[in-house]
Parts: structure tokens; sequence; C-alpha cells
């Protein structure tokens, strides 16, 4: 009876030095990520004035990511990010995929930020989206911390295959990681909406197109009892955007 006391003496301290150390461990990354920030935006700013563009995006894609979520582990980063300066990261990133060539990723990261007059006034400088019955292509709707949903359709035969890739990122995502959801479904070449079935989950997706912001597809999830097979939180309805052709 001793020995097994000890026993759960032993394994609850090991729980809880386990807990301790995720603990300190998560608080090591966050302060690290959070005192780089400014670094990101320096190193990208440096490649968007030599006109390394790709490098410059990689910059300030980690720079709109940790921006994000110092501010919303402020209590434990120390660091204060106001919606001003993930707004400029974010816009940072718009003007580099503008300078690559590619205005539909533009176009998403300037309207992660829709309703602020630096969004709106770059949004306005990119060329009209171009249209397509080829509905072949990447989607793209934002998520937390810089991140993206992802849908992308390609042809096989008579037959459009669409896959989708979801995630869910909680309070320390960035560092922990998401919960994750995918889902396969085919459409025929001449319609416009597909379906998707698990359990008692209904996913509905209609290929529609917007003259302003390009080509899009609106998806509508009934999940009912079920969670559609996709982790903890995680939904797939909403908006995503046509960013790339294939």
């Amino acid at each position: 009876m001793i020995r097994t006391t000890q026993l759960c003496l032993m394994v609850m301290t090991a729980i809880g030095s386990s807990t301790i150390f995720a603990e300190d461990s998560f608080e090591q990354e966050l302060q690290q990520g959070c005192s780089n920030v400014k670094q990101y935006a320096q190193a990208g700013r440096k490649f968007y004035d030599q006109k390394q563009y790709a490098k410059a995006v990689k910059q300030f894609e980690d720079q709109a990511a940790w921006a994000q979520f110092c501010q919303m582990n402020e209590e434990e980063s120390g660091i204060t990010v106001s919606d001003r300066e993930i707004n400029i990261a974010n816009n940072n990133v718009g003007l580099s995929y503008a300078k690559l060539g590619k205005p539909q990723w533009a176009r998403v990261w300037f309207l992660r930020d829709k309703d602020s007059k630096t969004s709106q006034y770059n949004l306005k400088q990119l060329p009209k989206p171009k249209l397509s019955q080829d509905l072949q292509g990447t989607y793209v709707r934002a998520n937390g911390f810089g991140q993206w949903d992802y849908i992308k359709v390609s042809k096989k035969q008579n037959k459009y295959q669409i896959a989708f890739d979801g995630y869910y990122f909680g309070l320390r995502g960035l560092i922990y990681g998401p919960n994750m959801g995918q889902f396969e479904t085919t459409m025929p070449i001449t319609a416009k909406q597909a379906n998707y079935r698990y359990e008692d989950c209904q996913i509905k997706l209609q290929f529609l197109t917007d003259i302003t912001n390009g080509q899009k597809i609106e998806v509508e999830q009934n999940s009912g009892e079920s969670s559609c097979g996709f982790g903890h939180n995680l939904h797939a309805a909403g908006t995503y955007y046509k960013v790339e052709d294939k």
C-alpha cells in the first residue's frame, strides 16, 4: 500500500513538473517571438527597398503573425501591440505581393483590414481581378495570426476535385499548433455548386464571381451534432477568394 501511494505521488509530481515545464517553455517562446516583431519589420523593409520582394514577404508575414499573436497574449508577453501596427504589417505583406505580380494575394492581405483607410487606398491601386470560367485554383479565407484556410480545386476528367484544409488557432495556437480538418469532394465541370456530407454534417460550396474582389467560394456549414470530422472549434463556413489559378 505504501509502495502504491509512493508511485501515485511520483506520477503526480511528474505531471506537475511537465505542466510547469510547458508553461516555462511557452513563455520563453512567446517572449522570443514577440521580441523579434520589430526585427521582422526592419528586415522586411530592407528587402523591400532592395526589391527582393519574395524575401520581404516572408519577413512581413512573420511580422503580421507575431504582432497579432503577441497582442492576444499581451498579459504574458508584456508587449503591447496596437491594431494599427497589425494593420501596417498586413499591408506590408500585401504591398510585397503586389510587387511580385500577385495581385490576388495582395488583395486578400489588404482585405484582412478592409475598413482601414490604408487598406482601402491600397485596394484601389490593384488592377481589376481577372475572371475566368475555369474554376481551378487555390482559394483562401483569412484565419487567425496571419494564417489561412485553403480550398484547392483541380480538374480530373469531367469533374472538379475539391480539397479543403482548415485550421483553428487557439489563444496559444501559433506556438502549440492549430486544430486541423480536411475534406474532399467532387463537382461536375458544368456545375457551380458542390456538397460534402459526414454523418449529419452538411457543407455546401457555391462558386461565384465578385467583380470587385475576384472569383470566390461561399461555404455554408450545417454541423448538426457532428464536428464534420474536424478538430475542435474548426468550421469551414466563410468566403474564400481565389489567389492562384493552379
